[in-house]
């Protein structure tokens, strides 16, 4: 009689463990469907190295013809498995996206078709393997885009001047730029065409030019602009094939006729950046000859100079001089810069007014003022605002897009301008520092003046780069951590499961 209850019994348990496996098995199932339906990468890197900013982002959302993209790279180097981190972030935002993986050393019959197809060389490292000369290639239709190992990762030695005792230098991992840059090169059309206005002392493409465009000329080039000189003095008409104009630090004022004709242009269709220094003549601040255009666009150009006296944000002993500023407004241009929580460094700048608030691209700390009277810079006394000031808050840029709010209906005609009340910030120096924001604003307005909302430029990020020190103290240390208390503790474990199993 007692063998049939506990034949019940067990029944009853195997019925449940059939029952707990297939729920189990079902949840398995469901999860990994829900995974493979909502995939998500998630970021656990103190620097945030793999983090695709919403520029890379609105990119990839955006792209509408198929990209592919060969890595050239063994996977014993070391910065393939960075690499292929972020690569697999960019295709799982775009199924436009394909890549391929080719390890020359691996590979070498398939690296040599693509290298003869793509011309891609190839040579002998030390060790007899195979390195291709390209990090990675991205390639669309018959164009084609080159990614070399220095695209990705620099190191950046100045960051070991002036260094806490025990710190590394910094390393600039730039493979977001490099890949969405690549990106935005092969699937544009033609190259955007900025042209440079020459003729009033302003920054030139001259590259032995006191005030070089250089390197800003080089950071553009990443992402299909174009930059070329125009000479703007003198002229009553603009090319209507610039798809912007810059005029950058004039050190004369514009004519009247030279301002009717960029006024023309933008009321045809153009885009104009006004970067405007403050140029002193006497006690004064000279005039730029665009007030009166910025003006009947909500805009104002101040006579003034900005005195910036949060000591905090100061680059120089003078406060008129180096500052930064990361107040950024709430214009969708500045957003992704807001995001980088990285300052913009401004030299001798001068305030931009603004009638509509939701156009202040960026401002100044609270405490800064605009001094009218220049003789008070001078004159040694405490700096203060006095009457005929500008006072807090002060605006250092702002944008207006000049054609009528048609919502739903085809766009007029009309351009955008944007005024920033300094040229200095596009100095190649301030360019190449990855911890301020220049090189990032001058993107973020590029894309705004030509209308390309996807034009990428990410400043790379900075991490430490230390060599892993172990003493002879501390490899013992780690051999009794390792070796000895490991498998103790394992060893522990395991007794314990036992013996309470057995009683």
């Amino acid at each position: 009689m007692s063998e049939q209850p506990k034949l019940h019994k067990r029944t009853q348990v195997d019925l449940w463990a059939i029952l707990g496996t297939a729920l189990v098995a079902v949840i398995v199932v469901l999860v990994n469907y829900i995974s493979a339906r909502r995939f998500e990468r998630w970021d656990l890197t103190r620097d945030g190295l793999f983090t695709l900013s919403e520029r890379t982002g609105s990119l990839l959302r955006e792209l509408d013809k198929p990209v592919d993209l060969y890595v050239f790279m063994s996977s014993g180097e070391a910065t393939y498995q960075e690499l292929r981190e972020l690569v697999e972030r960019y295709r799982a935002r775009s199924d436009k996206l394909t890549v391929y993986y080719v390890d020359p050393d691996r590979e070498p019959a398939r690296f040599k078709l693509l290298a003869e197809k793509y011309g891609v060389r190839a040579g002998a490292q030390e060790n007899g393997q195979t390195e291709a000369e390209l990090a990675a290639l991205v390639v669309s239709g018959d164009k084609r885009w080159s990614i070399t190992r220095d695209d990705l990762v620099d190191v950046d030695f100045d960051s070991l001047e002036g260094g806490k005792t025990g710190e590394g230098a910094k390393v600039n991992v730039k493979t977001e730029q490099a890949l969405s840059g690549a990106i935005v090169q092969v699937t544009s059309g033609r190259a955007t065409r900025v042209c440079i206005s020459e003729g009033h002392g302003e920054w030139s493409l001259t590259d032995s030019a006191e005030r070089s465009l250089a390197s800003m000329k080089e950071e553009l080039k990443r992402e299909n602009v174009e930059l070329e000189a125009l000479a703007t003095r003198g002229k009553s008409e603009l090319p209507r094939s610039c798809d912007a104009l810059y005029v950058l630090g004039p050190q004369k004022a514009f004519a009247d006729e030279e301002v009717l004709a960029i006024k023309r242009y933008v009321t045809g269709g153009g885009n104009v950046l006004l970067a405007l220094d403050p140029i002193i003549e006497g006690d004064s601040v000279a005039l730029t000859g665009f007030e009166a255009f910025v003006q009947s666009y909500g805009l104002r150009i101040d006579r003034d100079v900005v005195v910036e006296l949060d000591k905090e944000r100061l680059l120089s002993p003078s406060p008129v001089e180096a500052f930064v500023a990361y107040d950024f407004g709430v214009s969708a241009i500045v957003k992704p810069l807001a995001a980088l929580r990285a300052p913009v460094v401004l030299q001798l700048a001068r305030s931009i007014g603004s009638q509509d608030e939701a156009n202040v691209l960026l401002s100044a700390s609270s405490k800064a003022y605009g001094e009218t009277q220049l003789a008070q810079l001078t004159a040694g006394d405490d700096l203060a605002p006095s009457d005929g000031d500008q006072r807090a808050p002060i605006r250092l840029a702002a944008a207006v897009d000049t054609r009528p709010d048609t919502k739903g209906q085809p766009k007029q005609l009309g351009g955008r301008i944007v005024a920033i009340g300094d040229a200095d910030w596009v100095h190649p120096q301030l360019l190449q520092q990855a911890q301020f924001a220049n090189v990032d604003l001058l993107a973020s307005l590029t894309g705004f003046l030509t209308e390309r909302e996807a034009l990428v430029s990410i400043a790379p990020r900075k991490i430490d780069a230390q060599a892993m020190m172990i003493t002879e103290d501390g490899l013992f240390g780690v051999f009794l951590r390792v070796v000895l208390l490991m498998p103790l503790s394992a060893l522990v474990l395991g007794i314990g499961v036992w013996w309470q199993r057995r009683t």
